[in-house]
């Protein structure tokens, strides 16, 4: 491609698409140039990504001197919230399309930005300004908790944090003060303190060129365990209706105008509550997070080019409108030490075009709480949404985290997002212990996991130890997943279980913070056993449900051959005169004592275990027989170590079926002797029955053989539970 000219960046985010950016500007025919004070910044530099200049880029006047000596230079542009000022007034300075620096720098200092919003009526949560510890008290003496602190110039949630205490703020404060020297060398002496707005997280994408606001779209945000606001995962476009994306659309292009960004690009951010919408802050650049990247394979054009053309002064032309839908989803590191081991256990599927580890092995990591904790991501790109993000998450899941642990912390390895220690399969071992989830043979085990889910949080919620947004916000998202079928964990990697799986989905749509909630007072433990029980109910009220229609089926048969006479037999002879109605009652009856025993058992099942947790039960206020009654049980458990421990009922389940396969397995024997010719008693309709393969006179009566074998399957499964059973303690 014919030489451009000089692309100058002025500084560079480290894990975002800063590096991009310049690789994207050479394609484009620019020759990439960074300005930066301190190179060691930027490991990618060693690729060559990028010309360095080195200069004191917090001095605007110098930065004009490295532009002016620039040969061609074209445009000027910052990935780095510090700089994207200093980069406006350069490139202002220059004559280079630029936004106004005056909007940049109060768009930056977020106090300043706070009190613009209010006074051009833009909804934002109540701000205060802090710079002492006592300034912080007298605040907390005039708010209500939980309140947000956050450094009025950060960026990245780097030292934002959620306060529940005095305490807590206090200390937030101060570590706000000092979060952003470790990064950019930068004091943060003026720290805010906010409302905590309770709803959804979303982000729109603008672009301004011309004296038009474009919106790119609107992107649902998942965020980490609090009190940190690290961002985990993005959905393009939201899961919203597509009117209210529209409006949304306009709300956050107002905040923009109100700012007075008339030119390049814009990340809002903003919470849905229940009064309506909520600006969280107005950033004025890219969106960081490798957004940019996931919206360009979804849109189908680069977004990074259409940056970098703007400012070069090519304007801009909007994407096209059949975009696809895009899911982006993170893994984040769990503890601080050195890394001995990060890969992905799974190659990428078709609907993963990019997957990419942000550390490497050998390096020292650190839980700083910010965008500093994630240390790989992985990109989903469908043309439904829920396969979009099924994608990303099942390949971030597969991530492999081993972490040597620093002095007196535990040594332990993580797969996946979970933050428990475990073992790291091997992955044939994985083929063999946890294979991958099949709608086909895990849903009804999904379906029992959601009800359970669904009662637990009704209670939670009755209790009042979970709010009702936060609890109608998961029914609705576990709502979603039943009425899908549960069809976005079709294939998911499942290394500790199914559950884990269905929560990291769900985890995926509502937010880890939320999703959390699910885990007050039960382990799975109690989940485990009341989901068997469930289960054991299903199969005994379907059973007896079959062996009524078996009966009626019966009684009809017997009417029909009222005045046929038929043989008994003994030992295959011919003993007595009978009749064929006389045999079908006979069976008849048997059924009704295997019947009358499914219903002694579906009255044994009567207690939940629910709220026996791991065997302890839990010091929560809960209300278990709640629970119970919202699951059809009558009571709740009277030991909690019974309620996990005990396995009778599921023997007791298994001896009766395994008493019905064996009746219908000694009908079906004698049904097919019958069609024989040397008995010749009865025949098989043509469609009951199959031909032989070499010998055409046969007839084969392959469903009286199913039903045979099919009988020692479940007597087997008899024996293997109780064996299985007594080698276990009487324990969860």
């Amino acid at each position: 491609m014919m030489n451009r000219g000089s692309f100058l960046f002025v500084e560079s985010n480290t894990t975002g698409t800063g590096e991009l950016l310049m690789k994207r500007a050479r394609v484009l025919g620019f020759e990439p140039y960074l300005v930066t004070r301190n190179a060691a910044r930027y490991p990618f530099l060693k690729d060559s990504v990028a010309q360095v200049i080195e200069a004191e880029t917090r001095r605007p006047e110098e930065l004009i001197g490295v532009a002016a000596k620039l040969r061609r230079l074209e445009g000027i542009y910052s990935s780095s919230d510090y700089f994207v000022e200093a980069a406006s007034r350069v490139a202002t300075a220059m004559g280079l399309p630029s936004p106004d620096p005056e909007a940049i720098a109060t768009c930056r200092n977020k106090w300043k930005q706070a009190a613009e919003l209010q006074r051009r009526s833009i909804t934002i949560p109540e701000t205060r300004l802090a710079t002492s510890i006592r300034d912080v008290e007298t605040i907390l003496a005039q708010a209500s908790l939980p309140v947000v602190v956050k450094p009025a110039s950060g960026s990245g949630s780097s030292g934002v944090r959620l306060c529940d205490s005095a305490t807590a703020t206090i200390k937030a404060f101060e570590s706000a003060k000092e979060v952003l020297l470790d990064q950019v060398d930068l004091p943060s002496p003026d720290i805010l303190v906010q409302q905590y707005v309770e709803g959804k997280e979303y982000s729109a994408e603008i672009i301004a060129h011309d004296g038009a606001l474009h919106c790119l779209g609107i992107l649902a945000k998942h965020k980490g365990p609090t009190p940190c606001f690290v961002e985990v995962g993005h959905d393009f476009p939201a899961p919203l209706p597509e009117t209210l994306l529209g409006e949304l659309a306009s709300f956050a292009a107002g905040a923009v105008s109100a700012m007075g960004l008339t030119f390049g690009p814009a990340h809002v951010e903003f919470v849905i509550a229940e009064s309506g919408p909520v600006i969280i802050e107005v950033n004025p650049r890219l969106a960081g997070g490798m957004i940019p990247v996931m919206l360009s394979h979804a849109l189908g054009t680069s977004i990074l080019d259409m940056v970098i053309r703007l400012y070069a002064g090519d304007g801009f032309t909007p994407p096209r409108a059949n975009a696809r839908a895009g899911a982006i989803r993170f893994q984040l590191v769990h503890k601080s030490g050195k890394l001995k081991r990060l890969s992905f256990s799974r190659n990428p599927d078709p609907t993963v075009p990019e997957a990419r580890l942000l550390k490497s092995e050998g390096e020292e990591v650190q839980i700083n709480g910010d965008f500093r904790d994630r240390v790989a991501y992985a990109i989903g790109v469908a043309d439904e949404l829920n396969a979009a993000a099924a994608a990303a998450q099942r390949m971030i899941d597969s991530t492999v985290i081993d972490v040597a642990a620093a002095t007196g912390e535990q040594d332990d390895k993580q797969v996946g997002r979970s933050s428990h220690g475990t073992w790291n399969l091997h992955p044939e071992a994985m083929k063999l212990l946890a294979p991958p989830i099949e709608i086909s043979r895990d849903g009804r085990l999904l379906r029992y996991q959601a009800t359970i889910d669904e009662a637990h949080l009704v209670m939670l919620s009755d209790q009042g130890l979970v709010s009702q947004p936060i609890a109608a916000d998961l029914l609705r998202h576990i709502l979603d997943l039943q009425n899908e079928g549960f069809q976005s964990l079709e294939g998911r990697d499942a290394p500790r279980g199914v559950y884990l799986a269905y929560e990291a989905e769900l985890a995926a749509r509502a937010g880890p913070e939320k999703v959390g909630w699910l885990h007050l007072a039960r382990s799975r433990n109690d989940l485990n056993a009341t989901i068997s029980l469930l289960a054991l109910r299903e199969a005994a009220c379907s059973i007896s449900q079959q062996i009524g229609t078996a009966q009626d089926a019966l009684l009809q048969r017997v009417e029909e051959a009222a005045r046929l006479v038929a043989p008994l037999y003994s030992q295959y002879q011919i003993a007595l005169p009978g009749s064929p109605g006389h045999y079908l009652l006979g069976v008849f009856f048997a059924m009704v004592r295997e019947r009358q025993r499914l219903h002694c058992l579906l009255e044994d099942i009567r207690n939940c275990p629910m709220g026996a947790g791991a065997g302890g039960g839990t010091s929560v206020p809960i209300d278990p027989l709640k629970t119970a009654t919202l699951l059809g049980f009558e009571l709740s458990s009277f030991n909690s170590l019974d309620a996990v421990a005990s396995r009778d009922h599921h023997l007791q389940g298994l001896s009766v079926f395994a008493g019905v396969s064996i009746l219908l397995s000694r009908v079906a024997q004698d049904l097919q002797v019958w069609t024989t010719r040397e008995f010749a008693l009865i025949d098989i309709p043509d469609n009951l029955a199959g031909g032989s393969s070499m010998l055409p006179q046969k007839k084969n009566p392959f469903l009286l053989e199913h039903i045979k074998g099919s009988a020692s399957t479940v007597a087997g499964a008899y024996v293997s539970a109780a064996t299985a059973t007594c080698k276990a303690p009487f324990s969860n």
